[in-house]
This record gives structure tokens, C-alpha cells and sequence, in this order.
């Protein structure tokens, strides 16, 4: 790839990457397939290269513990390795690609064979519900799950168990993820989230296995290239802990990759809805995730028929089909008040989780057209239960008291819901999700795109999808069938091909939390350290790794170099750090987070310094961090923890 470049900058032509044809330097796309022309010298090149005039061979001293490590030369970008091996991490001999979606409500697998990467197979979708044992074991999944509690529940048998359901969403609510962090159950037990994630994702394998198995195939299991997607506005410190999940299960870290879920379902409506795949390079379209209980917003460029080129970071938030659920559920609690809710879901859980079941079961068929009322199966025994204790009066009395009596009526367990009420619960989520589309395409790098892609389990609901349509009457908003299971099947086709999405714009900057020399012209007194032997240095200092915004080619590796302090050190630790901001100065600034450290474990030691090169690898799914002892010229073990 280099000498292809360094005969391309002398006879002033690029050769495209698909067909191999010679094309002019005034050409933007191939004359044979159309393929976009490469940014050979990528923003994140250049300021890397202005970054080495201003540090280079430029010592930064630190104490050992809080300051940091001694740093030298920084910022050299060593280029974009083999994409293909390194993106993947994993090794080569796989036969069969599995991809384990873990969704906020509900959960499923699916898998293909290399041989036929198109026929994926996938079973149907369960409820993402978890039961685990008083001593924290597995009990059960999905309605497996629901039915076994149920029973405990009617037995007065199920107190100390834990009954999980939409757990998925603490690793986005949580800004302090780690291994020891707890999440509740849904009477309010603490639980550890590893333990939870860990036996959710290994149900997952199982089953995926059993099936794979009952079809006959002989496959190996250190052949199983695993794949789990995860929404792209998720921080590195959340995708670690889905690693350390899937390290607790047996899958070894070769074998496994984390995919963003709209990549994934981008990539399957390139390969497998013709009248979208047919789409001619230059073509550009926003992509929106909804998911259960979530919204992710990004813009792809095709570049080729099997390439795609990020143009926006994606973004979201926490609106998907839970938050019209909250909303009925705020019905309920307007109706009988909070005490009553609190009670039912401490003592009766599964008529807790009945509330919302009957709701599930009617919410997607919901249309701007709908004119009768919806009927809606709910817990009533319960319901009639706890009003007359703590209100005196049935439900069909509290609703009838209630603001909502001309809406709602009563047939036995069933409410007949006016439908102008039901379309009301849907009323924010949707506002957010349309407010969030007019922001993204606002943006100048989309401004020409032409159509929306919407993907995911939310985008099967019909009032979202119709209201899409009319906020934007000048895209062509297209919308597959079986929106749902997209992300899923898309996670296959990216095992297979990994370098499908060739470069990412990065959401966040990221650095490393460094000490430098104090200058008064750059630094606070704030941050002034004044040493008894040695100059005045200025700690917490974000030393930039790569900005926000920045265009990066997928495998891109930053370099940095660290000298240890200590004589026979056997270990070199320091802190990651990200920004909402691009140009942060400080790791303790109120946009700046910690992500968590690097571990670097020499396998013997020395009396001399040691120089070891740190890789920051970025523009993949995932952060990595590699390193070399420079003077053994040996690979050493650069380990990542969360805080």
C-alpha cells in the first residue's frame, strides 16, 4: 500500500482500492466502478504532524502515583495497518460468524457460515428477562423466565430471587461504569451488573450453540467468530465491560468483536435489500437506530459495493419504545397514585411486569389512522386488590375519579383505551426522535443526503414510522421488513467483513492524563505543583491523543512513547480520559471523563529506563491500546481497566 501511494504522489494518479484501475488526480470517483476517491492524507495526519513540531523530543516530567508518567516523543501516526486483520483482532480460521444481540427489551442471536455468509439463520426474538437464584445462578431467560417467577410469585416463593428486565439501558444511564457497579432487580434488590450481563450473554451462546448443533453442522467451537452489536453512542468504558462479560464466559478475546448496531443494520440493507444495495457510490443517507430503548443517529457515504464512509458521529439518547411504556405507566400512577405502584411492584412483580406486557402486545399496531379504541389486557385482581385497600374503592372507581374516566373504559381484565390517549404516550418519545433528526441533518456534511434509513425494533411501529414521513417530505424514508431484526443479521455480515465501514468520524477526544512543565501563558496557578528538587510542573494535563470530529481511517495507530521511572519496574499504568470538548486542556474539566487506565506488564526487569511504545489504535469499533519495549523490540501485555 505505501509504494502504491509513493508512485501515485509522482505521476500525479490514485489507483482505486476495488478495481485496481488507474484513475486521474481530477477524478472523484473510479471511471470503471464508480468507487469514491481515498483521502490519502486524512485531517488526523496533518495535526498529528504539527503536534511532533511542538513536542517533539520534548520531555514531560511527572512524579510516580497522581501526575502520571515521564512521557517523550508524541504523536507520530504510524498509518493504517492491513484493515481487514486489524480491525477483526480475531483470528482467520473461523467458519461460522454468531452475532448475540443483547436489546433493551428484547434478545436474540443469529449466525452464518463463511461458506454462505447470506443465508444467516436466526431464531425468533424472546423478552429480554433475566432470573437468577437467591445465590445468584441462573434460573432462566426470556418467557422461560416470566413463567418460573410467575410460579414462584404464586407460591410466595420468589423473595430472594432476582427478576432483571431492560437492564440494558444502565450501561448508557451510568457514568461511573466498572466491574463492582450494582443494578437493581425489579423489586429494587442490588445485584452486580457483571454478574448479570455475564449470565445473560451466556444463555445467549448456549442456545445459539444447541441450535447450531440441531442443524447438523460440524462446527468447532474456537471456530465461532462471535459478534455483539452495541449502539454506537455507548463510551469505550461501557464496550470493556461487555468485554469483560464475554471473558467471564469462555469466549477468548481472538474470537470476539463488538459491533455498532447502525452499522450493522446499514450493512445488511447494502447486502440485502436490492432496490437500496442497487444505490450508485456518492449515495449518502442518515441512518436511525430505534431500538427499545434507545435512538442512534449516524450518515453514511457509499463509497463502493462494499464500503461505506462514516460522515457525522453518531449520537443519541435514551428515547426508544421503554420511554412509551414510562409513559403508560404513568397512566397507571395518575390513576391509583405512586404508593400503590411502589406496592405492586415490591410485592406483586408480575403484575408489575403485566402492566406492561398487555401494552406490548398492541403498541406497534397503533396508527395515524386508528380511530376505535385499543384494548389493553391488565392485572386487575391486583389492581382492585391494593385500591380497595389503600383508596377504599375498586379500579374501575379510581378510574372513573381520575382525569382519564372519559377515556378509559372497563370490560372485566381488559381497559378499552381511547385512541387519541394511546397515540398521547408516544407523543415525547417521537418529538425527541424527530427533534434529534433535524438536528443531525442541519449538520453541513449531510446536508445533501436525500434519504433516512430506519432500522430497529421501534421502527416497526407504525405511528413512528408515519410520522417520520410527514416531518420530512423531502427524504425518501425507507423502512425494511423486519425493521427489528436488522442490527442482528447486520452484526453477521460485519463479522464477515469487518472493513466494511472503512472510516469514522470520533465522537469524543480522547487523551491521557500527563504533568508538563508550567507555563504561565498556558496554565492555571491551579494547577501549579511546585517541586523541592526539579522544575514547576502543571498536573492533570488532557495530553490529546485524537480530537472530536476528527475523520480517521478504520486501524489508524497514534504513537506515543513512556519512560518508566523507577529502576526495576515491573509495571507502567496510566489513566484514559474522554471529552465532549475538542480542544480540552484539563482532565479535571466538567465535559471530561475518565475511561480507565492501561496496564503495561514488562515480563522482566531492569536496572535502565525503559522506553516503551504505547499504539493508540483508534477508528475501529473499539479503542486499543498496544505496546513495545523498544529495546527488546518485544510485544508486551498493555491491559485495560475500568476505574
Amino acid at each position: 500500500m505505501d509504494v502504491r501511494l509513493s508512485v501515485i504522489k509522482i505521476i500525479k494518479m490514485w489507483i482505486c482500492p476495488e478495481c485496481f484501475i488507474e484513475n486521474s488526480a481530477n477524478n472523484e470517483s473510479c471511471s470503471n466502478c464508480h468507487t469514491v476517491k481515498q483521502d490519502t492524507d486524512p485531517k488526523v495526519r496533518r495535526e498529528h504532524r504539527r503536534a511532533d513540531v511542538l513536542k517533539d523530543k520534548k520531555t514531560m516530567y511527572t512524579h510516580p502515583g497522581p501526575f502520571g508518567w515521564k512521557l517523550s516523543k508524541h504523536g507520530a501516526v504510524s498509518g493504517t495497518t492491513d484493515t481487514a486483520k486489524h480491525i477483526t483482532s480475531c483470528r482467520d480460521d473461523y467458519t461460522v460468524v454468531a452475532s448475540l444481540d443483547l436489546g433493551t427489551t428484547y434478545s436474540g442471536f443469529a449466525f452464518s457460515t463463511r461458506q454462505y455468509p447470506l443465508d444467516i439463520h436466526h431464531v425468533e426474538k424472546v423478552p429480554t428477562c433475566l432470573l437468577l437464584s437467591p445465590n445468584k445462578e441462573f434460573v432462566g431467560f426470556g418467557n422461560d423466565a416470566i413463567k418460573i417467577y410467575s410460579e414462584l410469585v404464586k407460591n410466595g416463593q420468589h423473595t430472594g430471587h432476582y427478576f432483571l428486565q431492560k437492564f440494558k439501558m444502565d450501561l448508557y444511564e451510568n457514568e461511573h461504569i466498572s466491574n463492582e457497579m450494582t443494578i437493581q432487580d425489579v423489586t429494587g434488590k442490588p445485584i452486580e451488573a457483571l454478574i448479570v450481563f455475564r449470565e445473560t450473554i451466556l444463555v445467549l451462546k448456549k442456545s445459539l450453540e444447541y441450535v447450531i448443533k440441531c442443524k447438523g453442522l460440524d462446527v468447532k467451537m474456537e471456530n465461532i467468530r462471535w459478534v455483539m452489536p452495541v449502539p454506537t453512542f455507548w463510551n469505550d468504558a461501557a464496550k470493556q465491560f461487555i468485554r469483560k462479560s464475554i471473558d467471564y464466559i469462555g469466549i477468548p478475546e481472538d474470537q470476539f468483536q463488538i459491533a455498532l448496531e447502525p452499522e450493522a443494520a446499514s450493512i445488511f440493507c447494502q447486502q440485502q435489500l436490492p432496490d437500496f444495495s442497487a444505490s450508485l457510490p456518492r449515495t449518502k443517507y442518515l441512518v436511525v437506530a430505534l431500538g427499545g430503548g434507545t435512538t442512534d443517529i449516524t450518515a453514511h457515504e457509499k463509497i463502493s459495493t462494499s464500503r461505506l464512509r462514516e460522515l457525522i458521529f453518531a449520537t443519541g439518547n435514551s428515547y426508544g419504545g421503554a420511554t412509551v411504556d414510562d409513559r403508560f405507566l404513568q397512566m397507571f400512577t395518575a390513576i391509583v397514585g405512586q404508593d400503590i405502584i411502589s406496592d405492586i411492584k415490591q410485592n406483586y412483580p408480575m403484575a408489575y411486569i403485566g402492566i406492561f406486557q398487555g401494552f406490548e402486545l398492541v403498541k406497534r399496531n397503533i396508527t395515524t389512522t386508528n380511530s376505535q379504541k385499543v384494548r389493553v389486557s391488565i392485572p386487575l385482581s391486583v389492581l382492585d386488590l391494593k385500591c380497595k385497600q389503600v383508596l377504599g374503592k375498586d379500579f374501575r372507581s379510581a378510574i372513573g375519579a381520575s382525569k382519564f374516566s372519559s377515556a378509559i373504559e372497563l370490560y372485566d381484565a381488559t381497559m378499552h383505551v381511547d385512541v387519541g390517549l394511546m397515540k398521547a404516550f408516544f407523543n415525547v418519545t417521537i418529538k425527541s426522535i424527530l427533534d434529534l433528526i433535524k438536528r443531525r441533518l442541519q449538520e453541513p456534511a449531510v446536508a445533501d443526503v436525500s434519504q433516512i434509513l430506519l432500522v430497529g425494533e421501534f421502527a416497526e411501529s407504525s405511528l413512528i414510522r408515519d410520522k417520520v414521513k410527514s416531518e420530512f417530505p423531502d427524504k425518501r424514508v425507507i423502512v425494511p421488513e423486519a425493521a427489528g431484526l436488522t442490527v442482528l443479521k447486520g452484526a453477521v455480515l460485519f463479522g464477515h467483513n469487518p472493513s466494511y465501514v472503512q472510516s469514522r468520524v470520533m465522537r469524543y477526544t480522547y487523551g491521557v492524563g500527563i504533568s508538563d512543565e508550567f507555563d504561565p501563558a498556558i496554565h492555571d496557578e491551579a494547577h501549579l505543583v511546585v517541586q523541592k528538587n526539579g522544575p514547576k510542573l502543571a498536573k492533570h494535563i488532557f495530553d490529546v491523543i485524537i480530537r472530536k470530529n476528527q475523520l480517521v481511517d478504520a486501524g489508524t495507530s497514534i504513537d506515543s512513547e513512556y519512560l518508566t521511572i523507577d529502576p526495576n519496574q515491573k509495571t507502567m499504568e496510566f489513566e484514559l480520559y474522554f471529552s465532549s470538548n475538542e480542544n480540552p486542556v484539563y482532565i479535571d474539566e466538567n465535559d471530561c471523563k475518565p475511561l480507565g487506565s492501561v496496564s503495561i506488564h514488562f515480563p522482566d526487569v531492569c536496572q535502565e529506563e525503559r522506553d516503551v511504545k504505547v499504539s493508540f489504535v483508534i477508528g475501529n469499533t473499539e479503542l486499543e491500546v498496544k505496546a513495545v519495549d523498544k529495546k527488546s523490540r518485544q510485544t508486551v501485555t498493555a491491559e485495560f481497566n475500568l476505574f
